[in-house]
């Protein structure tokens, strides 16, 4: 499963009334900055580094992707990520508009089953009333969403068949390095393997003081030889659950004429 990615929203106040403009309109980030928000979520998630909305809408801008009187233009995201040294670019251009099960669909799937993440344009439905940026990070009996300009759940965690019938295009992003990265969590072979002789004799002997704190299992009680041998002598009668190393059990034999 793919890790969800950092979530952004347009409407955010620090940046909401910010400009996103072309010269001769006056739309903001809240108002159409949708492409750039789902752009700077997958930036930022790749590569560690603050990346924001007001940054994505910036740069786009000034590279001449705000298309006038309407959002983002579809060129945009490709050189926006090789910025960062991400590879992105177009699945198709066919629309799959109103097309659920167009192959493109399948190849989307497919695309995030193996890491990838998606950019998707929505048409008018359930995500827009006419056109509208989201990124998907992963598929299984719902779709599931970061939206730019939402947090409701029925566009989070989309129904498969609504989403098909209302996505017109898709970009891929590559984040297969990402979402296939190991946890940086070692398990217990791993830490064992690392430790030095010396700090894994350390953990042994933190083993056996906790060892030395517990009480004396109910079939020794019963057989009673641990009582006896520290009735004899041999042992002091403390800690029953320690471990025996091989210099006192020597003793132990030794103290008893069987050596």
């Amino acid at each position: 499963m793919n890790k969800q990615p950092v979530l952004y929203l347009q409407k955010d106040p620090r940046w909401k009334n910010l400009p996103y403009r072309a010269p001769g309109e006056e739309s903001t980030i809240g108002s159409a900055g949708c492409g750039p928000t789902c752009a700077a979520m997958l930036i930022q998630t790749l590569t560690g580094k603050t990346f924001t909305p007001e940054d994505a809408c910036r740069w786009s801008v000034e590279h001449g992707y705000k298309a006038l009187r309407q959002g983002t233009y579809y060129a945009y995201f490709k050189p926006q990520f090789a910025a960062f040294g991400i590879p992105c670019d177009q699945l198709s251009w066919a629309s799959t508009y109103g097309k659920p099960y167009h192959e493109n669909h399948e190849r989307a799937l497919k695309m995030l089953q193996d890491g990838y993440y998606l950019i998707a344009l929505m048409n008018k439905g359930n995500w827009t009333s006419s056109g509208h940026f989201i990124v998907v990070w992963w598929a299984d009996s719902k779709i599931r969403i970061n939206d730019p300009n939402s947090t409701r759940d029925i566009r989070v965690n989309g129904d498969p068949n609504d989403f098909r019938s209302q996505v017109k295009y898709y970009w891929w992003v590559d984040a297969r390095s990402y979402n296939h990265k190991e946890d940086d969590m070692m398990n217990g072979e791993q830490i064992l393997a690392a430790l030095s002789d010396g700090q894994a004799y350390d953990l042994l002997l933190k083993a056996q003081r906790h060892a030395l704190t517990l009480p004396e299992p109910q079939w020794s009680q019963k057989e009673g030889h641990w009582q006896d041998a520290a009735k004899a002598g041999i042992l002091n009668g403390e800690g029953p659950e320690g471990f025996l190393k091989r210099d006192e059990a020597a003793a132990i034999l030794g103290r008893k004429g069987l050596l």
